[in-house]
């Protein structure tokens, strides 16, 4: 899975946006769809290792290639 660090213009913040399989530089980025955001850059490269992790643990994926859910019960 690929993955892009997104910078949403309004709210300045950031999030790990998933890249479908066939994503190439130039494509259109797909809808944010995301219930974890960060406050800088740093944050978002910070945590990093957490999201490598838990692709790592995951079984399966969904057909549609979503990426994992912080339910905010990790820790």
């Amino acid at each position: 899975m690929k993955y892009t660090i997104y910078e949403d213009p309004l709210t300045h913040r950031f999030a790990f946006l998933p890249l479908p399989n066939r994503f190439a530089d130039g494509d259109k980025l797909p809808s944010v769809d995301t219930d974890r955001w960060f406050g800088s850059r740093e944050e978002a490269i910070a945590a990093l290792p957490e999201l490598l992790n838990r692709e790592e643990c995951e079984p399966s994926m969904t057909a549609d290639g979503a990426a994992w859910i912080d339910d905010g019960h990790s820790g």
